[in-house]
């Protein structure tokens, strides 16, 4: 890494716009409306390369059955599992309004459920939800099908459900293994349970299982997380996310149970960011780019090698650029040249 001074920590420790998303969430503007939002769909449905280009599906199911204070995502806090019905029933009505402007049966290379924590459906209302995209769409081989898990939410009989239901990619969140920084944050999870579950998901024969870290979280020294990138190199996932924490409590009211005394300060966020570098490059993973890492014969790191590495909205890609519909609250997608997110709550 280029050094880093107190002068520069200086200058740049200071609150912005979440930087793993483009364009940022303070580019969006309340003039784009529906009108234009339809006007892009139709164009892509009579565009001369309309058919031919596939699509990426981004689902959000916003349910979370426990509050992380450190969460910044839309989501809704409830144990009330009835709630999942009627929301199927609005991203189902909210494909059918999709497909009355790009036509029925376009081909889709990605499909992404997020949240939220798409787990939190349960095995029956997954498999309606992926029967009615099915429906409507053309999922084709040979593409990428990934859902994100909580880990207290799922078991191995769960994990070969959603391989049987076509999904072929899972991201475990597990942010910190470190039981001091897990109850600061109000997410307990023995480490136990996630190397568990990764040892299922790959005898059930997932392509890619990839583990999100968070650092900056309170509690969290640059040693205390250097146990954690220690446990994630024995778990080995093939594709690892290293997110910092920001902490901005005026605007996400979970963050406001974090007492900021307990949260790192610049340079030790700095020597955990560091310190993770070299870590998995000790560990033999390759650097994809901003903040992933995926192991050297990972589809990512070979698309990295030859040239053939996208990103959007969600992240690194194998896939070419192509439109990505967005389904559910405050779903954010890409069609055309415009960028545009759904309403933000469920009223």
């Amino acid at each position: 890494m280029p050094a880093i001074t107190p002068e520069l920590l200086t200058k740049f420790d200071v609150a912005g716009p979440r930087y793993t998303s483009y364009p940022t969430a303070d580019r969006f503007v309340e003039a784009f409306g529906e009108p234009d939002y339809l006007q892009a769909l139709d164009q892509r449905r009579t565009g001369p390369a309309a058919m031919a280009l596939p699509l990426s599906l981004y689902v959000h199911i916003p349910f979370c059955e426990s509050l992380c204070y450190y969460c910044a995502c839309n989501k809704i806090i409830t144990k009330h599992h009835e709630r999942s019905a009627p929301y199927l029933r609005y991203l189902s009505k909210e494909v059918d309004l999709h497909v009355q402007h790009i036509g029925a049966g376009q081909s889709v290379s990605q499909l992404h459920l997020g949240g939220g924590t798409p787990t939190f459906f349960s095995d029956d209302e997954l498999s309606e939800l992926m029967a009615m995209l099915r429906r409507n769409f053309n999922l084709v081989p040979g593409g990428e099908y990934s859902i994100e898990v909580d880990p207290r939410t799922v078991t191995a009989e769960r994990l070969a459900h959603l391989a049987r239901l076509g999904f072929n990619r899972l991201s475990f969140g597990v942010q910190d293994f470190d039981p001091i920084v897990q109850k600061a944050v109000h997410r307990v999870q023995p480490a136990e349970q996630v190397f568990a579950l990764v040892e299922a998901a790959r005898g059930i024969g997932f392509e890619s299982i990839n583990v999100d870290l968070i650092y900056g979280l309170p509690k969290q020294t640059p040693e205390s997380f250097d146990r954690t990138l220690a446990q994630v190199a024995e778990l080995r996932p093939d594709r690892i996310a290293l997110y910092a924490y920001a902490h901005l409590p005026e605007r996400f009211k979970p963050q406001r149970r974090i007492i900021a005394i307990d949260l790192p300060g610049a340079p030790n966020k700095v020597a955990m960011l560091a310190r993770s570098l070299a870590a998995f490059e000790q560990a033999g993973y390759v650097y994809v780019g901003m903040d992933h890492f995926a192991l050297p014969n990972d589809a990512l790191a070979v698309a990295k090698r030859q040239g053939r590495l996208h990103r959007n909205f969600q992240g690194y890609s194998t896939q070419p650029d192509c439109d990505l519909i967005a389904l559910g609250v405050s779903a954010i997608g890409k069609v055309g040249a415009s960028y545009s997110q759904n309403a933000k709550t469920l009223e």
